[in-house]
């Protein structure tokens, strides 16, 4: 049966002319579909989450294969049918254009016809706006109907998520970013298109292979983290100006200390991020640090509008590629290092203190190729969503200068001396400065959706979903409603101290769920705590600018400049 009937509309329930893709795009072929049945998806068509700037139609139609024994319904037998979901309806002239894409295509064809058929009703602004608008217009679940892409249904509500995580098993099948597997299957003729395009259970097997290893980074590497905080603040002291404020290039410190962090606790590398010849544009950490920028900017941008690229190189892509390229040839480089070493050293030798990278290459099921992709992903997903998420806390804490001498407070009584290092453990002990990275990443998580496509059908709300629908859930709008938290909107770290919540219900998941949560969780919290700690203890931080909000460009960035004034404590 297919999923991409139209919605039928009446009086009570006018529809807008919006495409499926101007909210999110997810192309599934019928190939991939079949194999969605025996819980598996080929890894060069997944679904990609995407910034919903603009429209992308696929030329797949989504088809559910059907079998005589039909999967049970998960939930309320006597639910309302699939088609009887609110939401807005989608014009089929889209189809008809689709055919002229690569002759025309550019973003601004797509554009054109995006504001033709929307009327300008819908602004998306590469913000969570547009999907609030949709919850307060149609309801808490929400259905997306493409006329060439499946459907999409959208939730927000606690329970309705914790239904769809429930049913999900141990391999869960979320949305890939379509451009990585372009350019590793297609332009560098990779066997796999990297881990975070891994499905079922290919990404499991993998989980098991690096989960404990990531464990326990944090804790072996904490004295290297702790030098390059120091790096960073001799940094602040150089840049910034009389009124001590540091430059709008703030953001890229930041990402500096972020890939310092990375790189030594991979490779067990310091490269000099954060040394004056590292900031010459011809070094190797400058060319490290443009490649990460210019790739993130350009994976985000094809992954919005028409894939065009899946037709013939695009300039965004080829920037894109040329980026991914440097930082393919940086990790290759270290790559081979490590195994040239441990060609002369036993197994046993790597025990202890050894790079986490060489750990890996010991691995007999990690492959140096697919090693290469996994650390790639990291660099320019995993880096980035640390390096933001520290962004958005230094903000809400210049914001709540209160809230940040409770901070430091804190500090002073864990460690008295302005001389007293900081430890792992000393660290765990300030439940104040963890409640208000909690509260930051409540506002502005990392990743503001959670993508999901059904093992099974399921009952939601009152509406069947049925199995193989794609399922987008909103965890920051979650994490903003009035019924999950008491004034949503302010930044109150408070409301975590001595609480259970996270453990109890589905409104937070900064850090995602299940499975496919983010193995690299323990470690982003230690080296967040860790420089905010540090960075307190050192500075009052101060912002005099506009209010900071946030754009999605795979991951929440702050749309403006971090122009912080660290002002000397002592």
């Amino acid at each position: 049966m297919k999923l991409s009937k139209p919605l039928a509309t009446n009086d009570s329930q006018k529809c807008l002319d919006l495409n499926a893709s101007d909210i999110l795009s997810a192309p599934i072929t019928q190939s991939q579909t079949t194999s969605v049945m025996n819980e598996s998806l080929t890894r060069t068509n997944s679904i990609p989450l995407l910034d919903q700037s603009a429209a992308e139609v696929s030329t797949a139609t989504f088809e559910i294969t059907t079998s005589k024994n039909e999967s049970q319904i998960i939930g309320d037998r006597s639910a309302q049918p699939f088609e009887e979901i609110p939401g807005p309806a989608v014009l089929k002239i889209w189809e008809k254009y689709w055919k002229f894409v690569p002759l025309f295509g550019t973003q601004l064809f797509s554009s054109l016809l995006i504001n033709r058929f929307t009327q300008g009703r819908l602004s998306w602004n590469r913000n969570v706006t547009p999907l609030k608008y949709l919850f307060n217009e149609y309801g808490c679940i929400v259905r997306i109907n493409g006329p060439l892409s499946g459907d999409i249904v959208m939730i927000h509500r606690p329970e309705h998520i914790a239904e769809v995580f429930k049913q999900e098993g141990d391999t869960p099948l979320r949305s890939g970013i379509d451009i990585l597997q372009h350019y590793r299957l297609n332009y560098r003729k990779y066997r796999l298109a990297g881990a975070f395009s891994l499905q079922g259970s290919e990404w499991l097997e993998l989980r098991e292979k690096v989960e404990q290893e990531f464990e326990q980074i944090a804790s072996n590497f904490f004295d290297r983290i702790d030098a390059i905080c120091d790096e960073l603040i001799n940094r602040i002291y150089k840049i910034r100006n009389r009124q001590n404020e540091v430059p709008a290039t703030f953001h890229e410190d930041l990402l500096r200390w972020g890939m310092e962090c990375f790189c030594n606790l991979t490779f067990n590398k310091h490269l000099g991020f954060l040394e004056s010849a590292g900031y010459n544009s011809t070094s190797e950490t400058s060319r490290i640090v443009n490649a990460m920028m210019v790739a993130h900017k350009y994976m985000s941008r094809c992954e919005t509008g028409f894939q065009v690229w899946r037709f013939f190189l695009t300039p965004f892509a080829r920037k894109l590629f040329d980026a991914c390229d440097v930082l393919d040839g940086v990790i290759g480089k270290y790559v081979r290092h490590a195994q040239n070493k441990l060609r002369s050293r036993s197994p046993q030798d790597v025990e202890g203190g050894s790079p986490v990278l060489e750990k890996f290459l010991l691995n007999e099921g990690i492959r140096p190729d697919d090693l290469c992709t996994l650390l790639m992903d990291m660099m320019i997903l995993g880096v980035q969503a640390t390096v933001n998420s520290e962004a958005f806390l230094l903000y809400y804490l210049a914001r709540n200068p209160r809230t940040q001498r409770k901070i430091y407070d804190e500090i002073v009584s864990v460690l008295p001396s302005s001389d007293s290092p900081f430890t792992e453990k000393t660290v765990r002990n300030m439940p104040y400065l963890k409640a208000c990275l909690q509260e930051s990443l409540r506002l502005r998580p990392a990743v503001p959706y959670i993508t999901r496509l059904l093992p099974k059908t399921i009952s939601l709300h009152g509406y069947t979903i049925p199995k193989g629908t794609f399922v987008i859930m909103a965890n920051q709008i979650t994490s903003q409603r009035e019924e999950n938290f008491e004034d949503p909107e302010k930044f109150r770290p408070e409301r975590w101290l001595n609480s259970k919540k996270e453990d109890t219900d589905f409104s937070y998941l900064p850090f995602g769920y299940g499975a496919r949560s983010c193995l690299g969780k323990n470690m982003a919290e230690a080296k967040m705590m860790l420089l905010t700690a540090k960075l307190i203890r050192q500075f009052r931080i101060e912002y005099d600018y506009a209010d900071i909000k946030s754009s999605f460009m795979m991951v929440n960035v702050p749309n403006k400049p971090l122009r912080f004034r660290f002002v000397d404590r002592n």
